[in-house]
């Protein structure tokens, strides 16, 4: 069966691509209000080194739609200090459905934050809304997701499908509350109207003012560019092409020619980009990028206990699917993976399957 679907994604009915753009090494962070209607990037030929950017794997609409999948199998916590090279995860609790009750933050000595349960799906998600309501008064967040779904056309102004705006919207009645959020978003068209929507599924009376940061863009774990990385696993086989390369390497396979060391470089993330710029942000933040980027740090924040295995059975990051980033008052971060839809993960195996009548 796997040499079969591999000869199927060949063919291109879930072939990957990625993001494009110039490599974020040795780039400042760098964040640009925008109005809410301003939905383009001025000078993005400049901006994104003058090639056409595009997302990975995101095959056709109807293929991206969230999928109903059990819920409640599992459940973890991950939590570490700031400071710290060590990313320490909380062991479960003996229940299957919940998390521990309180533990120690790694890097911050006789520091004790409290946890509320937080239930895991079968592939490792929380729901956003759960995490959300589990913040205690002094905690921070920043939920980094994936955007919403997106037409198949791939570009800086791609627009998000009628049902991406639906979703983006779904997840925002969710998240109601008199509380005003942060929006940051990577500028493109897709990420501000999916912002711009979970605004307006919360009830928000006017449009947010979004936040552009461009180190969100997709590239800040590559060291070449997007194109350059999809030669690159051509020419290691893989038919997959970039979406099968960040899958083996955010698993923990080195190719320290074409990406940097994942445990390190997220690190910086938390320190350069989030932590450096949270007090200019409101209590919780909505972040939105690109599957590209969103990816890696769902398994870096799980210590790779995400279902996100595309390299083994074509598991890929779902729409408005990250990570939830929360930050004590003495910024310790902790992680849990989130999902706005249904699922966190996009099967493309069995969508296949379904489509075609084929039974596992």
């Amino acid at each position: 069966m796997r040499v079969f679907t591999l000869a199927i994604f060949t063919a291109g009915a879930f072939i990957a691509c990625t993001d494009s753009g110039t490599s974020s090494k040795d780039v400042e962070p760098t964040e640009i209000e925008s109005s809410a209607s301003d939905l383009d990037i001025s000078d993005s030929g400049n901006l994104f080194g003058g090639s056409s950017a595009q997302d990975s794997p995101e095959g056709s609409s109807a293929a991206m739609s969230s999928s109903s999948l059990p819920a409640s199998s599992s459940s973890a916590h991950y939590t570490h200090g700031h400071s710290s090279s060590v990313v320490e995860r909380i062991k479960s609790s003996s229940s299957a459905n919940s998390v521990p009750e309180s533990s120690s933050s790694a890097g911050s000595a006789g520091s004790v934050t409290a946890v509320t349960e937080i239930p895991l799906d079968k592939d490792g998600f929380a729901t956003v809304s759960d995490v959300y309501r589990s913040l205690a008064p002094s905690e921070k967040a920043v939920f980094i997701i994936r955007h919403s779904e997106r037409e198949d056309a791939v570009a800086i102004e791609t627009e998000l499908t009628a049902n991406g705006v639906k979703m983006a919207q779904d997840l925002g009645k969710t998240l109601r509350s008199d509380e005003e959020f942060s929006y940051i978003t990577s500028g493109f068209v897709r990420t501000n109207e999916t912002a711009n929507n979970i605004s307006k599924g919360r009830g928000e009376a006017n449009l947010p003012k979004l936040i552009t940061n461009y180190d969100i863009t997709g590239n800040w774990f590559l060291k070449i560019s997007a194109d350059e990385l999809a030669q690159y696993a051509t020419k290691l086989g893989m038919q997959g092409s970039s979406v099968e390369l960040m899958a083996h390497w955010a698993y923990g396979e080195p190719y320290p020619d074409a990406l940097y060391e994942l445990a390190p470089r997220a690190q910086e993330f938390m320190e350069k980009v989030i932590l450096k710029n949270l007090p200019k942000w409101k209590r919780v933040s909505i972040m939105v990028s690109h599957d590209i980027f969103v990816m890696p740090l769902a398994v870096f924040g799980s210590e790779g206990k995400v279902a996100l295995k595309y390299h083994e059975d074509y598991h890929w990051i779902n729409y408005i699917a990250g990570l939830a980033v929360i930050i004590d008052d003495q910024s310790n971060l902790r992680y849990v993976p989130v999902k706005g839809a249904d699922s966190g993960v996009i099967d493309y195996l069995a969508i296949y399957m379904a489509e075609h009548g084929i039974k596992r």
